[in-house]
């Protein structure tokens, strides 16, 4: 498994911040791709397992919206909640006050032993130089041309963040500097909760 090492915010008593490890940037596969792997390596029929995961969905909501625990091969699923606001006084807390905040997974120990069982070890990807790649216009341009060609004329910031070897954080805000100004090379519109960009 390829990983990154990356400062975090916290320090030593000397004043160095501690590093922390994640995996390697950028690397993903669409359901699609799942869904065509076990069919061509499980003898599964083609769309199968998207079936099987929304009639999984369908069932689930019932529960989960109740409160349940909903414990499955892959891990337990469970409702996340919190409140509104800050509140200091059980008492004066109402139905209105509580909010759905998302859904917990925790991985079965069946399936944290088969992905231990599988992994073969960890190697250290090349950690790109971010302040060298955002001084480099000419591959930020490649890099937006790319992006925008593999996505049909648009893209967003994971998609930038993939192409440039930028962290997210960076991919968004060179994104949003090509839609300042009078001469703007980007327009950037929300669709739901996601901010796309488009060539002006």
């Amino acid at each position: 498994m390829l990983f990154e090492v990356h400062p975090s915010p916290l320090k030593d008593k000397n004043g160095h911040n501690y590093v922390y490890v994640k995996p390697l940037s950028g690397l993903r596969l669409s359901f699609d791709n799942i869904d065509d792997y076990c069919h061509r390596h499980y003898a599964l029929q083609s769309g199968e397992l998207g079936r099987a995961f929304r009639v999984f969905m369908e069932a689930a909501k019932t529960w989960l919206a109740d409160g349940y625990r909903l414990e499955t091969p892959l891990g337990s699923f469970a409702p996340k909640i919190g409140l509104t606001g800050e509140k200091t006084s059980a008492d004066k807390i109402g139905s209105h006050d509580v909010q759905l905040q998302g859904i917990e997974f925790v991985p079965s120990k069946e399936m944290m032993d088969k992905v231990r069982n599988w992994n073969r070890g960890f190697r250290c990807a090349q950690n790109p130089d971010t302040q060298a790649l955002m001084a480099d216009e000419s591959h930020l341009l490649r890099a937006l041309q790319r992006s925008l060609s593999s996505n049909g004329g648009f893209t967003n910031v994971r998609s930038f963040m993939m192409h440039s070897a930028l962290t997210y954080h960076s991919a968004r805000k060179q994104l949003d500097h090509w839609c300042e100004g009078e001469h703007a090379r980007l327009q950037r519109t929300k669709i739901g909760a996601t901010y796309i960009y488009t060539e002006v």
